[in-house]
């Protein structure tokens, strides 16, 4: 066989010129074929071939460095004449470059919050396993009728005993107690809790033996920040804490040291004791232990990783019957009644059914998705506007050679780094922000970028998105044009357009939607703060008394408190007003279910709080029979019960006997004594000697609250030293109600002035394009005697059609989209034709105020200049 040949010297040739990227790749591939042939011809076809794919895979490298060349180099070209605009018209990369990172953070807060609320208690290891127990009324498809997630103490072991499929249950209960160390004591939420809760639940300890930390009936388990909080920098295991449990301290050691529970856990505990010490915190209910009646606790299970959910769902029925066999003979059949049973709720489910309300995730996620959406509608408004002045460019780019795709590139490259630019400006402001929204969210969201890539991906993505999308109309607008149209000046695109306009409708539609919404809301929320509830609320100051030492301690505070002239009068209950859930006393009676709230109340209840007693008497103390079997009801009672006299009438069903029904004394006018998210329903005041008072109220004086206050103090020390002073005002517990919904409403409040910024920097920024578009025509018209009031209504009034356009089409939809929200309200306000008045004058008059900025600058420049502008 015959050597291979040399390379050809033209061949050779061509290789280095394409190294140098001296020529294009098909002059190399050529050269290829030639010499094929050149050597299929001498040296026959094997060699032919074997020396063709010789030089193929030699060249391919080449092409590949040629390639990546090009592309570096044309991509520093992109960047070089993008920064060279950028650099040129300032104002306009400033309006979209902050545009879109005010778009961009409010993104990534919002997906951070949104995430959070999503993936709440899907960190545990076996959360699919997990399902906390529910009681009630459910219909065959599994839908919930009414439910409770309170239980009694027995069902937890019931549910291990006689379901094979359940592996593990944990029992939870939250009291407050008075924690010591050193030094004074501190009210703090305890959770009592089963030891098996570390094999069940994915609460890392960082010191301690998870299987036996809550062993041993006075162990205790902290959180790092309770270690950090009681025992400083020292080691925590081993040492002693005291917990004050049914009036008495008592000692309790420290087993484990858990990691800080996450924020998106439904399950929160700082300090952490054995489920048995119930026992001893209501040791005034010795009964509790086996009792199937007292429910307070609530039981979440574990199933076996093979275990059919509908098979065991399926035996809860009968569990059911087994241990409430009345209730459930007591049940009607009818459809409409449901099934009264226990039900499996997934852990991972609880949140968003129980906590929170998933529609503000879903607006928030609109917000943000319409804030980054005005954003982009900028940068297309302003790169349409500014496309007529570099229109010649484009066509001299063309004539010069450039193609179609080259000029997109070019586009969406100055698109993409813009969107670039703007996430790194949006990454800073959304750090920046941070603190603030939590305050807002109430969580301790962060951004964590190296372990969280969801975050990244949903970042990139992002900026992939606002890129492409911000960048698409121009990319594909502009690089069509036809060079002859672009240097001969016949094209006519200044940022007037139909489709410019229309952005700008739907801008300042999305801009008044979210106006408008945020005036109801606030509204709303206004009229839930300070709508009368039927009773006088102020200066009124709530003491637990649950921790005092006896019923004689608790009379004496009183007595001390009533020789003052501060205080104004005081009253005793086992409960206060305002509270979103009180206990109540549900019974059936002929057929219909009834709900009655119980207050245990004193004589002088309705005099603090100034109720109106429209029928009946007062409670007399002096009458053995008020203790025994009187009460005063409200309105809602009597209606509930169809009563046309009710004054000597028992609430027939209450108790297990007709003689020792209550009787009613009196009627008092209805007053929301729980909050306004709950229609007022049946309630009832008793005197009955079997419930506990807990609560002191105590109406002061408005004059020198610091003194009276210091006086409830000194006072309470010097009956009860080893329990700190606890208090709170009334007004103040009842505005805590509606804490969330206020903090819903100054985001979106924040949302909308956001959304609001964006549109008006991008009406800014087309006002000036219009203006310089016009530059000769107010000069022409200023040389002819215009006055710069009408300059200014001429350049101002298109604006000014597009605004209230978008008010118009923002109106409908706000007030379907509003009305559908006011109906989760059972007390909720009317809508107001005013507040969409108010949203269209402050867009109109806010937008009117941007446009003026240019337009009145325009008006009064000099026409001589205006006429010299080319």
């Amino acid at each position: 066989m015959k050597a291979a040949p040399p390379t050809p010297p033209r061949l050779a040739a061509a290789l280095l010129r394409l190294c140098l990227h001296e020529v294009d790749a098909g002059v190399v591939l050529g050269d290829l074929e030639e010499t094929y042939h050149l050597l299929h011809r001498h040296y026959g076809p094997a060699t032919a071939r074997r020396w063709y794919w010789k030089q193929t895979l030699r060249s391919i490298p080449l092409l590949a460095t040629r390639t990546f060349y090009w592309s570096l180099v044309m991509l520093t070209n992109y960047v070089r004449i993008a920064l060279r605009h950028f650099k040129k018209q300032k104002g306009y990369a400033f309006i979209n470059i902050v545009g879109l990172a005010v778009g961009l953070a409010f993104c990534a807060l919002i997906f951070l919050f949104v995430r959070d609320e999503l993936t709440f208690d899907q960190f545990h290891e076996h959360n699919e396993q997990i399902y906390r127990v529910l009681s009630g009324r459910f219909n065959p498809d599994g839908s919930e009728l009414s439910s409770n997630s309170n239980h009694p103490v027995p069902l937890g072991p019931a549910l291990h005993a006689d379901l094979p499929d359940v592996e593990a249950f944990v029992r939870f209960k939250q009291l407050s107690h008075f924690v010591r160390s050193t030094g004074e004591a501190i009210e703090e939420s305890i959770l009592y809790a089963d030891p098996q809760l570390f094999e069940v639940f994915s609460f890392p300890l960082r010191q301690g033996n998870p299987t036996t930390a809550l062993g041993d009936r006075h162990a205790v388990v902290l959180s790092e920040r309770a270690a950090q909080k009681y025992f400083g920098d020292e080691n925590p295991l081993g040492q002693t804490l005291q917990i004050r449990l049914d009036k008495t301290y008592e000692d309790f050691i420290v087993r484990g040291i858990a990691q800080n529970v996450p924020g998106n856990s439904t399950i929160q505990f700082d300090i952490l004791v054995p489920f048995s010490n119930v026992f001893t915190a209501y040791a005034r209910f010795p009964s509790i232990r086996e009792s199937w009646s007292f429910v307070s606790i609530q039981t979440y299970v574990k199933l076996a990783r093979q275990a059919s959910l509908d098979e065991v769902q399926a035996k809860l029925p009968a569990l059911f019957a087994q241990y409430y066999p009345d209730a459930v003979a007591q049940e009607e059949e009818a459809a409409d009644q449901g099934i009264l049973t226990y039900r499996l709720q997934p852990l991972t489910d609880i949140h968003l059914t129980s906590n929170s309300n998933p529609i503000y995730s879903y607006i928030l996620s609109g917000i943000a998705l319409a804030i980054l959406f005005i954003a982009c509608i900028n940068f297309m408004t302003l790169a349409i506007g500014r496309s007529a002045r570099r229109s010649k460019e484009i066509g001299i780019r063309k004539v010069v050679g450039a193609q179609r795709r080259q000029l997109m590139g070019q586009f969406w490259g100055e698109a993409m780094l813009m969107s670039v630019l703007s996430l790194l400006l949006g990454l800073l402001l959304a750090e920046l922000f941070l603190p603030v929204f939590n305050t807002l969210s109430g969580k301790t969201l962060r951004f964590d970028y190296a372990r969280d890539w969801i975050t990244g991906t949903m970042l990139v993505g992002l900026v992939l998105f606002t890129g492409l999308a911000a960048g698409s109309y121009p990319a594909l607008l502009l690089s069509g044009f036809k060079p002859l149209d672009t240097l001969t000046n016949r094209l006519k695109l200044s940022g007037s357009n139909i489709f410019t306009k229309s952005l700008v409708v739907v801008q300042f539609a999305l801009s008044v939607f979210l106006l408008t919404s945020t005036l109801i809301m606030t509204h709303q929320f206004d009229y839930a703060r300070t709508k009368n509830p039927g009773f006088n609320k102020e200066q009124i100051v709530i003491i637990p008394t649950q921790d005092l030492d006896g019923h004689q301690v608790s009379t004496r505070f009183r007595e001390m408190l009533q020789q003052h002239t501060r205080i104004e009068a005081i009253t005793a209950t086992n409960n206060t007003l305002g509270n979103t859930y009180t206990m109540g006393t549900r019974y059936k009676h002929e057929g219909k279910t009834h709900t009655i709230n119980v207050y245990k109340v004193e004589t002088n209840f309705l005099h603090l709080f100034g109720l109106d007693l429209i029928q009946g008497r007062n409670f007399n103390p002096n009458l053995s029979t008020d203790s025994a079997r009187s009460v005063i009801v409200n309105e809602a009672l009597v209606r509930d019960y169809d009563m046309t006299d009710p004054i000597g009438q028992p609430v027939p069903g209450y108790s297990d006997s007709p003689d020792t029904d209550p009787v009613i004394i009196g009627v008092v006018k209805d007053f929301h004594f729980q909050s306004l998210y709950k229609e007022i329903g049946p309630m009832m005041l008793t005197m009955d000697p079997e419930w506990d008072y807990e609560y002191l109220l105590v109406r002061i004086k408005p004059t020198d609250i610091p003194a009276t206050l210091a006086l409830l103090r000194t006072t309470w020390q010097t009956l009860a030293p080893d329990v700190p002073f606890e208090y709170r005002f009334l007004s103040d517990h009842m505005q805590q109600q509606y804490q969330t919904d206020q903090r819903w409403g100054r985001m979106v409040r924040y949302a909308s002035l956001f959304a609001i910024l964006i549109a008006c920097l991008g009406l800014f920024g087309l006002a000036a394009l219009t203006v310089t578009g016009r530059t000769k025509e107010i000069g022409i018209r200023k040389v002819l005697g215009a006055p710069v009031l009408g300059l200014t209504v001429l350049l101002s009034k298109d604006f000014v059609k597009l605004v209230v356009i978008g008010v118009v089409v923002a109106t409908p939809v706000a007030y379907l989209v509003m009305q559908r929200w006011l109906d989760d309200f059972a007390y909720r306000v009317e809508i107001s034709w005013w507040i969409f008045l108010m949203a269209g004058l402050a867009a109109l008059g806010i937008a009117l105020a941007t446009v003026s900025a240019q337009t009145i600058r325009a008006a009064l420049g000099d026409p001589v200049k205006a006429l010299r502008y080319e």
